[in-house]
This record gives C-alpha cells, structure tokens and sequence, in this order.
C-alpha cells in the first residue's frame, strides 16, 4: 500500500510539471462595441492625438505612401488577374489607406476604400479562395468592417458582412478537415498556416455578436495556434531564413495581439520563441544592420517590417535592443519597411539600447545556429553557420517535418564583411540543391530533400539516419561547434561519418575541419562559394571553388 502511494504520487508530479502551460480561456464578450480589432474607442482617439508628433507623422507619410503604392491609381474593377501572391498587394493596401483616413481624415483615401470593398465584395473568388491571398482579403475586409461599421452605408456593410461569412467558412472548413497541406502538420511551422488562421480569427473577432459562426471560427483558430505555439523554436531562431521570419513573425503577433483583449499576452509572454526573436534577428543582421544573413529561402531583406515587429516584441517584453534595432533598420532603409502597425505598437515608454553591451556571439542550439562577429560596428566581420535538422531539433523530436522554405544545408557556413560576403551560398534558385551551399556532395548526390523547388520532407522523413544535436562550447574570444552530419544523406551515398567543426576567434578568423569517412568507393564534391553568380538554376555553382577526390 506503501509503495502504491509513492507510484500515485510520483504520477501526480510527472502530469503537474510535464503538462504545458495553460491559460484561462478566451472571454470573446469582451467584443462588445467598436472598435474591437486591435484597438478600442479609448485608444483610437489616443492615436489620433499623436498624428502631428513624430514619430507618428513619418509612420503615416509612409503608411499613406504605400498603401497608394500597393493599389496603383485607382482600385481594381475586378480580381481576375490576382494570383494568390499579387493579391496581397490591393488587400494590404486597403488596410493603409483604411488606417491613414481613420487617424488622419483624407475623404480621397476613404474613397478608395469604398471602392476596393465593393471590389472584393462583389467578386466571388479571391485568386484561389483557398491560401494566403484569401486571407489578406479577409482580414483587410475584416479590419474595414470594424473600423468604419457606423460610416459604410447599410448596403455596402452587408455586402461586405457576407463576404467575410463565406470566405471564413472556406479557411475554417480547411483548418479544421486538413484538407490541404498548410493545415495539416506539416505546415504547422509554415507562414500560410499563420495568415490563414489568423485571418480567420479577427474575421472571427469582427462579426462576434452578431454572426453565430463568428465562435466556431475564433475557436478553429485557437485549435490551431495552441498546435503551432508547441512547436515553434523556443530559442527564437526560424528555420525559413529572416524574410520569412518577418512574414510569419508578424501574423503570429497580427493574431495574438487582436485575442488580447479576450485572453491577454500570457501566451506570448511565456513563449520561448517570441521571447527570445528579436534577438535572433539582431544577431542575424548583417554589420550595418541594413541587411541580415540570407539562408533558407528568404534574401537579404525582410519581406514585412521588421519594425513592426520588434516594436510589438520590445513592448511586450521592454526590451530596448529591440526598439533600438526597429529603429535602425528603418534609418538604414530611408523608412520603406514602415507598415500601419508600426504606429499602433510602437511604445515611446521603452527606451531604444544599442548592441554595445550584448556579447558578440549567439549560440541558437534548436536549429544548430552560430552567429558571431568581430564588433557591433559596420565594417565588422560576421560567420555564420548551420548545422542542426531542417525544422530543428524541438520539432523534430515531437515528430513535426515541415517542407516548403527550408534547404538541404546542413552544415553550411558563410562569412562577411561588412554588408559584403565572402563566402556564401548560390541563393534561392528554382530548385534546391546541396551543392548550392557549401557543404559536400557524395557521387554528386546531396542531402535528403534536395531536387525540387520544395524541400522534399517525405525523402528527409523516409531516409534520414542519425542526427545528433552538435557539440557547442565558447570561451574568451572563440566559439567552437562540432557536428555530425552524415544523417542528414541519403543511404545510398551516406558516408559512416562526416564531422564538420567550425572554430571562430574575435569573431573573424575562421576555421573549418571536416573528418569524412566515405562508405566504400565514391567521389566527393566540395564546394566553397566565393561569390554569387547563380540567378537561374543553369548558372548554379559558377560561383564557387571546388575540391574533387
């Protein structure tokens, strides 16, 4: 009997601390009156109060810029010519002009926005009504509702009502059957599942009260985000590059900060990967902080913000590096990154910090990611270097194997100087290949996923071998990391071992030390690239030094 109460117990403490951290259920009945969708009527006259101060003023100039910009001269008749992709452009635009006319007043703009929701209204498919253009649509359409529900005109505002209603029932339907891939678990780690969901979501917040499916789809959404907040990195490293980074990072925070009225930022607060991101993309900037580290299949550049981002992250968490780093970025970029939400979660109560007191290196273990550099100036040094499983070892371990962005490229490494490269990789091609890094190939075949424009996941799934999580240790002046790779081939050319180190002193001498064991007989490809030259797939590795044996 003795013994049954110390087993009774000992299950008792492993469900209490094994359990994840929950949180009190949603109270949607916060969403009473309007506005609802990331501000109320409280806070939108505070915003309207700082429309003349800077740097508010820039945010608008820029804001009003772009959202022309994105609609071109005059709104569209119709949405026939958008693909998924281009629809993005009138559907965000409608958001700037919308917020430009709400805080500053421009009948012109307003104008517009009566004419791109008639437009998007009135047409029955937005490009595949299935992805991402859809889900800029909605939630534009979403936010525009909400915003102006007393100014658009009886007609008008059921029109659009009803097209949220039957768009959000698509993006439902698919959460919720899997039916396609960015719902199912391999997309639980990609930005379309972001942007669907959290389309859905505010889609959800914007006719709560008034629309009963409105629950069902604010509960689909949070289904999905629970699944999603398990996996991300919980160092804040992303496994699709910084581009990517920004797109995803964004519609993480474009989600949870419309729920916070309803469930507050505990969520957020304790996630790993949002605590610890604006910092990843800090050390991921190249010296100068105009441009960042290009891998995966994101460039040099951020697709979205980053200011707005880390402005939301450095509000959260008071984190004045990351206010200092929005700030930055935006300086070196002439403003062009601005977006509206930069106005709205931007908090001049947190003091913006330069790099200086940060350590020179950053260690991000999830994703086997080494970003080092020489000083925090811009003509330092920096190396990079990758050697951990496409999606990381937390999601690996939880038997997640997301696709599409990432790179056959374990173990590949890139050095710069300034915001000029060194040694690098042939960037995004058309079609993914090992060889297009700096790691070997084995009788011309690289590692498991290469081949195609996707990453081929079920090929990494099937055949992957052993990856154990690489060795790091730092000390005065040095990182050092030693991995084993050879896991991450295919078994037909899988060599019985392959351990890359990687020695970096004051973050610019840089050291590389390969140990290959081939299986019997075969040839090994080992390419350094020098230099970028490969803008289509004919022209890869022209760029690059190459050691055959």
């Amino acid at each position: 009997m003795r013994l049954r109460a110390v087993a009774a117990i000992l299950v008792l403490f492993s469900v209490i601390w094994g359990a994840p951290y929950c949180v009190a259920a949603p109270d949607y009945s916060v969403f009473k009156s309007r506005p609802r969708l990331y501000f109320n009527k409280s806070r939108l006259a505070e915003l309207r109060s700082l429309k003349d101060e800077k740097p508010y003023s820039d945010f608008l100039r820029i804001i009003r810029k772009r959202g022309r910009g994105l609609v071109g001269n005059r709104a569209p008749a119709n949405l026939l010519r958008f693909n998924d992709e281009a629809l993005r452009r009138p559907a965000d635009g409608l958001v700037d002009l919308a917020f430009y006319h709400l805080i500053k007043g421009d009948p012109s703009a307003f104008a517009t926005v009566q004419d791109l929701l008639r437009t998007f209204a009135t047409s029955p498919r937005w490009a595949s009504n299935e992805d991402i253009g859809a889900a800029h649509s909605l939630f534009a359409l979403s936010l525009v509702y909400d915003w102006f529900y007393a100014d658009l005109s009886p007609a008008l505002r059921l029109m659009v009502r009803d097209a949220i209603v039957d768009h959000a029932e698509i993006l439902d339907e698919i959460i919720r059957t899997k039916r396609l891939w960015w719902a199912q678990s391999r997309g639980l780690l990609q930005n379309h599942n972001y942007v669907n969901a959290g389309a859905l979501a505010v889609a959800g917040i914007a006719l709560y009260g008034e629309e009963r499916k409105a629950v069902k789809w604010l509960k689909t959404a949070a289904a999905n985000f629970a699944q999603v907040a398990s996996l991300l990195s919980p160092d804040g490293a992303s496994h699709e590059g910084i581009g990517y980074w920004s797109y995803g990072t964004l519609w993480l925070l474009n989600y949870y900060m419309a729920m916070a009225p309803a469930q507050g930022l505990a969520i957020v607060k304790t996630s790993g990967f949002l605590s610890n991101t604006a910092r990843f993309r800090l050390y991921a900037s190249l010296p100068g902080f105009q441009y960042n580290v290009d891998f995966a299949d994101s460039p040099m550049v951020d697709f979205y913000g980053p200011g707005a981002v880390l402005r939301c992250l450095a509000g959260i968490f008071k984190d004045g590096h990351a206010q200092w780093l929005a700030a930055e970025v935006e300086r070196k970029r002439r403003m062009s990154t601005v977006l509206w939400q930069d106005y709205i979660w931007y908090d001049p109560k947190v003091k913006a910090q330069g790099p200086q007191d940060l350590p020179l290196h950053e260690w991000f273990g999830n994703l086997g990611i080494l970003l080092t550099r020489s000083s925090w100036q811009d003509n330092a040094s920096l190396v990079f270097f990758k050697c951990g499983p496409p999606q990381g070892f937390h999601a690996l371990a939880r038997g997640v194997y997301p696709g599409s962005h990432i790179h056959p490229d374990a173990g590949h490494f890139g050095l710069w100087l300034g915001k000029r490269s060194l040694v690098n990789d042939d960037g995004f091609l058309l079609k993914k290949f090992s060889i297009n890094h700096n790691i070997p190939v084995f009788n011309k075949i690289g590692q498991l996923g290469e081949g195609t424009a996707v990453f081929q996941l079920y090929d990494y799934k099937k055949g992957k071998g052993a990856t154990p999580k690489p060795c790091f240790v730092s000390g005065d002046g040095y990182q050092a990391v030693e991995a084993e790779l050879a896991g991450y081939y295919p078994a037909s050319v899988r060599p019985k071992s392959w351990k890359r180190a990687i020695v970096v002193i004051n973050g610019e001498d840089l050291f590389v030390r390969d140990r290959i064991i081939p299986t019997g007989k075969s040839s090994i490809f080992y390419p350094i690239h020098i230099y970028r030259k490969a803008g289509l797939v004919r022209a890869a590795g022209e760029g690059k030094i190459c050691i055959e044996r």
